[in-house]
């Protein structure tokens, strides 16, 4: 899933605490440019963005980001409306993907369990008939 944080929310993000930022570009072997920015001399957030023609995607991990937007209350209240309702979006899709993984993993659990409950009485089964037939 693209994470759709803008540059304009990590300038939010830093708003009165840096003017300067150091961006550090690369080419891979696609000759796709990527880049991260961190403030100038100041301590901040550090954002990874991928060039995409004349767009950016961010591709600093949801939690990385969302942690970063969420460290103090006043940037959190300077935040546009529509980053806030991605946040929760994506905060609900995260937590719809684990109660997922762990319902699928449960279900596991309990066909494992009952698996081996079967080859338990199974066993016993052939115990208690072999010591029948001594």
């Amino acid at each position: 899933m693209m994470n759709r944080f803008a540059l304009e929310n990590y300038f939010q993000l830093h708003d009165g605490k840096a003017i300067d930022f150091r961006i550090r570009t690369q080419k891979d072997q696609n000759n796709q440019y990527s880049f991260y920015i961190h403030p100038q001399d100041v301590d901040g957030e550090t954002w990874d963005f991928k060039v995409i023609g004349n767009f950016l995607e961010c591709t600093t991990s949801t939690s990385e980001t969302l942690s970063s937007l969420l460290i103090d209350a006043e940037t959190f209240s300077n935040l546009d409306k529509n980053v806030l309702f991605l946040l929760i979006k994506q905060l609900a899709n995260k937590v719809n993907e684990l109660e997922t993984v762990n319902t699928s993993q449960r279900d596991q659990l309990f066909k494992r369990v009952e698996e081996l409950e079967e080859f338990q009485r199974k066993y016993e089964t052939a115990q208690e008939y072999e010591r029948d037939r001594s």
